[in-house]
């Protein structure tokens, strides 16, 4: 898809002048940097489509220069017939012209298929570079880090711009350039003066075309962003059923159109004084050709310039016009601007990705403890740290509860003991070694963990649950690996899940596929908690339930509250709930506040110390004392 490239989002009170200035060099720095990465990337591929281009765009001159002679030759091979060595010559003049314009259709199809094998290839190997840069940083610095999250939302932009169209621009470009070029050197043979005076017009009409298309006004950026939301905003399937609900369809496609029409009145206001210098440069071009047409014509007439060469000449001018063409720019520009911020990206991100990766392996860990010692963590951009001097032990083989309001730090926690985040300082120790002095491949198998945000994978059952061993999908052995599953189902309590689905575990989790199906949301939370199941049999010894019970129904809670010792036996379990009922049944239960531990004991302890613990239990509990009662009111009174 060929998309329209608008100019740059620029701050007020910056001048029309400075942003051309500063935006066209931005643009030829991103074109160079882009050449670049696909120069050394697919060099064969793209020297090809380079020399393509160049004979593609030459092939035109040649063909004039074989019109011009037919020309000349023409009045000879009547007067002698086409016998006579000038017929002669006519008819292989002519023979040439013919497979002259079968090489031309023969290089224009070999171009376009060069061109469009090596769009695919560049738009994959780009796409591919994000992927690996952004999977390859072991923490998620890239995400909550603010400098790093920006450089990140830069670079995956390159999804949306399509940087193959970087590949069909050049290719585009160069031929017309060179075509442009070809014919100038032509003219330049045939009549000096035509070149000398037409050629650099064209070039510099070329360039205020440019410079006129990168033009922007800063006061049209808040419609330009608007616009782009309310796009989104229809497109996107999460908010189809409330457009559709509320009604807010026409008004919508009426807001867009509005936001739209505003960006290109402004557009329009800006670009105009630009486009007046390019309307008098063409216009002098335009003259300027019809002066040399007409001088080109005298002269034959008088004796000095062949047919042939007028006829030559006259093709030559029309060709020279490719040197002020803007033809592939929009499509370059498309495919490069994106670049500079990806190779930028992937500098940021190695900085984040140790030099060295610890290679003592953390299979079969923990057997005694883990341990937060001294644990201070802070998330950058923000002032007040999340823990300070946090000291906690997790004893192996139990269950853990963590509980506190939101934002005590419940969900930091589990990040901090599955190495996806780091202390900035004191340490997390593993049977005493140091967290940072294990494999972190090696832990993360060994901890299986449902997060409250945890993914619906839009693929078949068998890799949704699969996921969470991925490495046992690759068994040739499917009946094996369908009996895993399954006993991971089942523990989860998803078995029922499965059963009903059409496909079975080839069932794809999705409408948008085809014959797929959707789940609910406490299905999904099962599906994901079957996952972990999958982790827990593949030999992880520490499991991590974030909210685990926040997407069931009443039913669905109490069934996991009755499988939760079966869930976490033999396990380091650590559990976080707002839920009481999970939350109780855990050996210990620990109460998170202001970044630190401040009660610690089992669900009878805090109840009878009265704390904080206490006092958000009988929160809870009211509620659903208040709603049993009302409950049984309304029964009441319909006996009655």
């Amino acid at each position: 898809m060929r998309n329209a490239i608008l100019p740059p989002i620029v701050s007020p009170g910056i001048s029309d002048d400075s942003v051309g200035q500063s935006d066209t060099a931005h643009r030829r720095s991103a074109r160079r940097a882009a050449l670049g990465v696909l120069v050394r990337a697919f060099p064969g591929w793209t020297g090809l489509m380079a020399a393509l281009a160049v004979l593609g765009g030459a092939l035109p001159s040649v063909f004039a220069l074989l019109v011009g002679r037919l020309v000349d030759l023409l009045p000879a091979a009547v007067r002698g017939g086409f016998s006579s060595a000038d017929g002669r010559r006519i008819i292989t003049t002519l023979v040439l012209v013919g497979g002259l314009l079968l090489a031309q259709e023969v290089v224009r199809m070999v171009r376009e298929l060069v061109s469009n094998e090596l769009y695919r290839r560049f738009d994959e190997y780009l796409l591919s570079r994000v992927m690996a840069t952004t999977l390859g940083v072991p923490r998620l610095d890239l995400f909550e880090d603010p400098v790093l999250a920006a450089a990140t939302d830069r670079a995956v932009r390159i999804a949306r711009f399509g940087p193959g169209e970087l590949v069909s621009g050049l290719s585009t470009k160069w031929s017309g350039q060179a075509q442009g070029l070809a014919a100038a050197a032509v003219a330049a043979y045939v009549w000096p003066v035509a070149a000398v005076v037409l050629a650099p017009l064209w070039i510099v009409l070329g360039h205020h075309l440019r410079a006129d298309s990168y033009r922007a006004n800063p006061f049209w950026v808040e419609p330009l962003r608007r616009a782009g939301y309310l796009k989104r905003l229809a497109m996107m399937p999460e908010w189809a059923k409330e457009l559709r609900i509320f009604g807010l369809a026409e008004w919508l496609v009426h807001r867009f159109g509005a936001e739209w029409q505003q960006v290109m009145e402004e557009l329009w206001r800006t670009r105009r004084v630009g486009y007046r210098v390019s309307g008098t440069l063409f216009g002098l071009a335009l003259l300027a050709n019809a002066v040399v047409v007409v001088l080109a014509a005298r002269s034959a007439l008088d004796g000095g310039l062949a047919a042939g060469s007028l006829a030559v000449l006259v093709q030559s001018m029309l060709g020279m016009s490719q040197l002020a063409s803007q033809q592939g720019d929009v499509w370059i520009d498309n495919g490069a601007i994106p670049v500079p911020d990806v190779l930028a990206h992937e500098r940021l991100a190695a900085t984040r990705v140790p030099a060295t990766v610890p290679t003592r392996t953390a299979r079969g860990l923990p057997t005694r403890e883990i341990s937060f010692e001294a644990v201070h963590f802070g998330y950058p951009g923000r002032e007040r740290p999340v823990f300070t001097d946090l000291d906690l032990t997790i004893e192996a083989g139990r269950s853990l509860a963590v509980v506190g309001l939101n934002g005590a730090g419940k969900t930091t926690l589990t990040k901090l003991l599955t190495g996806l985040s780091v202390p900035q300082a004191g340490r997390i120790r593993v049977d005493g070694a140091d967290l940072a002095e294990l494999d972190p491949v090696s832990w993360r198998r060994s901890v299986a963990a449902i997060f409250q945000d945890f993914v619906h994978y839009p693929l078949p059952a068998r890799d949704n649950i699969g996921f969470g061993a991925v490495e046992t999908l690759t068994d040739p052995d499917v009946t094996a690996v369908d009996a895993r599953i399954r006993a991971a189902a089942r523990r989860a309590g998803a078995e029922q899940i499965l059963d009903g689905l059409p496909a079975g575990l080839d069932s794809y989790l999705s409408r948008r596929h085809t014959g797929g199906v959707d789940l609910s949301g406490g299905q999904w939370q099962r599906i994901a908690l079957a996952r972990a199941m999958a982790a827990v049999s593949a030999g992880a010894r520490v499991l991590v339930l974030d909210e685990p019970t926040a997407h069931l129904d009443v039913r669905a809670e109490a069934d996991l509250y009755d499988r939760f010792l079966d869930l976490t036996s033999g396990l380091t379990a650590i559990v976080i709930s707002h839920r009481f009922s999970t939350v109780r049944r855990a050996d210990r239960i620990v109460v998170l506040d202001g970044g630190r531990i401040v009660e610690d004991g089992n669900h009878d302890e805090l109840l009878a110390a009265d704390g904080r613990y206490a006092a958000l239990f009988r929160t809870q509990a009211l509620r659903y004392t208040d709603g049993a009662q009302h409950t049984n009111e309304k029964t009441a009174a319909g006996d009655a």
